[in-house]
């Protein structure tokens, strides 16, 4: 913990503009808060402005499977396990992964926008959101620009955030009939507190007895969230079977960067990635019809 983090300087805006305005206008001084859980905890010392958007109406869930969904950034992770959209239906990977995200205590304050720019290679809600076609809003004086969440995480803890933007809202596509998703952790002592030592999402669509559409997204395997796209092209246009899912796990594996650190080695991440995606796609399946 860093004892010189002092910021002399609160503020609260009104709405996005405001905060975009007062962003650009304290420059790198000036960092958003929101749950804080994140910028709490690394308290960096270059901040000194804080610019509060809890009053600044970015709290939301807005749309329904037909249109699609859109989520503002300071909605707390814990209101992504009430939508009933999420928890029975195709979206059904984010819900498990907030609800696998750290404690109910940490849930209730960290927020959906929060998780995204604090880019963790092994952030379980960006590697759910990745894998249900998620785009992220980023507001800024020049204007406003979606990004695909994998474009958007550029690196352990880094974004395409430019200084003066900010994330707006989060915004999730409507998926089509016959679509199953599905999420998978692997912690280190499987407790609720441990960050991943492997995750995956998964995202399948099945019609005609043969797979439409395919994604495969694994975090804490590489620099930030990866689509195993090999993977993905051995599912598209084939029926589904284990052998088939097991031949695509494997190459997930093989797509997979892992490095070794306190929480696991490089080559027991790697091995875990054929066993997580492999689950997660047999649950997809399973869930395309359902």
């Amino acid at each position: 913990m860093n004892a010189r983090f002092r910021p002399g300087i609160y503020l609260r805006p009104k709405d996005a503009d405001e905060a975009v305005s007062l962003l650009a206008a304290h420059g790198k001084a000036a960092r958003i808060l929101a749950g804080g859980t994140d910028l709490l905890a690394r308290r960096p010392p270059a901040v000194t402005v804080l610019v509060d958007i809890g009053w600044a109406g970015l709290s939301y869930i807005d749309g329904d499977e037909a249109t699609g969904f859109v989520i503002g950034a300071a909605t707390p992770v814990e209101a992504l396990e009430r939508v009933r959209a999420f928890a029975h239906g195709p979206y059904r990977a984010l819900a498990e992964a907030a609800d696998g995200m750290a404690t109910p205590t940490v849930r209730n304050r960290a927020t959906i926008g929060g998780n995204l720019c604090n880019a963790s290679p092994a952030a379980d809600l960006a590697v759910a959101l990745a894998a249900i076609g998620a785009s992220v809003v980023v507001a800024g004086t020049a204007g406003g620009k979606a990004l695909r969440v994998e474009d958007f995480i550029t690196g352990p803890n880094a974004t395409a955030l430019r200084e003066g933007e900010m994330v707006a809202e989060v915004r999730i596509p409507a998926l089509p009939d016959g679509t199953g998703t599905s999420f998978c952790k692997l912690r280190r002592q499987q407790t609720s507190v441990d960050t991943a030592v492997v995750n995956a999402a998964t995202r399948l669509r099945v019609c005609g007895g043969r797979c439409r559409d395919a994604v495969v997204s694994m975090g804490a395997v590489g620099p930030r969230p990866l689509r195993a796209r090999r993977a993905e092209g051995l599912l598209v246009g084939e029926a589904l079977d284990r052998e088939r899912i097991e031949h695509a796990a494997q190459a997930a594996m093989e797509e997979s960067a892992p490095i070794g650190d306190v929480r696991a080695s490089a080559g027991y991440r790697k091995r875990m990635v054929a066993v997580l995606v492999g689950k997660s796609l047999e649950e997809s399946l399973g869930r395309c019809n359902t």
